[in-house]
């Protein structure tokens, strides 16, 4: 299998029915440029549906995001040859991605459908009628025939845009948002945490300061009453001892005068 270089594309692109609206300046380095056509979908579209281009409308796709892009030409590919397909570098330097594959099978006749996918930071911004997708053949020993299920294909298919459509595609940049807003999440809560031990470290030192403060007061207190208790038990020992002393003296001069009486007689 070889390549076919510009003579010999010219010789079939000029001979044959192989690309409608053929522009003999789109022929480069061995390759024909096809441009964006009237057809887009994007993942990041509300509502997500295939959109129609004005001709030199313009749309972006957004780091992250998918997108389906059909081409302008519409192609038929001899059955002899078989095509390769890409994106021009200076769009693929930028992130565009081909992921929808990177061959055309000999016989298929249709516009060309590219599945992208922007790996880039920033938005890759494309514009309807502009080239884009370079387009190689090559010579195959034999004829084929081809039976695939994109035969004369002039639309986006149902099928790729119910598959990029469920559910949320979220790109790098959203998801690294979202990471931010977890750590920062996480960090609230973890200040918020360290503030609860914080107060509940603070609360258990004051309410041991406290309990030492108390149970200071209530020694202090016991041994105040011990004291008081100690002397009153003094003071009542002493009032008996009085209360003893003045019977004594008592007894003792009621003696006297009865001695004095006595003596009187």
């Amino acid at each position: 299998m070889s390549f076919i270089g510009n003579i010999g594309l010219k010789a079939i692109l000029t001979s044959n029915d192989v690309i409608s609206d053929f522009k003999e300046n789109r022929i480069k380095n061995g390759a024909y440029e096809m441009s964006l056509g009237a057809q887009i979908f994007l993942t990041d579209s509300s509502p997500r549906a295939v959109k129609e281009l004005k001709v030199n409308e313009k749309i972006e796709i957004r780091p992250g995001q998918f997108a389906l892009l059909l081409t302008e030409e519409y192609v038929k590919i001899p059955e002899n040859k078989i095509a390769f397909i890409s994106i021009k570098a200076g769009i693929k330097f930028k992130g565009l991605v081909n992921v929808s594959g990177f061959h055309v099978d000999p016989g298929f006749e249709g516009n060309l459908l590219f599945s992208v996918y922007n790996a880039g930071p920033s938005n890759i911004v494309l514009s309807r009628g502009e080239a884009y997708f370079p387009i190689w053949f090559a010579e195959l020993s034999e004829k084929q025939d081809y039976n695939g299920k994109h035969e004369k294909q002039t639309k986006i298919p149902d099928e790729p845009v119910e598959s990029l459509s469920q559910g949320e595609l979220a790109s790098p940049n959203v998801l690294s948002k979202r990471i931010d807003e977890v750590k920062y999440l996480k960090t609230k809560i973890e200040w918020v945490v360290l503030a609860i031990l914080t107060l509940a470290i603070g609360l258990s030192v004051k309410f041991w300061s406290d309990s030492n403060k108390l149970k200071e007061a209530i020694d202090l207190g016991y041994q105040k009453k011990t004291e008081e208790i100690m002397a009153d038990s003094t003071y009542a020992k002493m009032q008996i001892g009085i209360n003893r002393l003045n019977v004594v003296v008592d007894s003792m001069a009621h003696e006297i005068d009865s001695i004095k009486r006595i003596k009187s007689r």
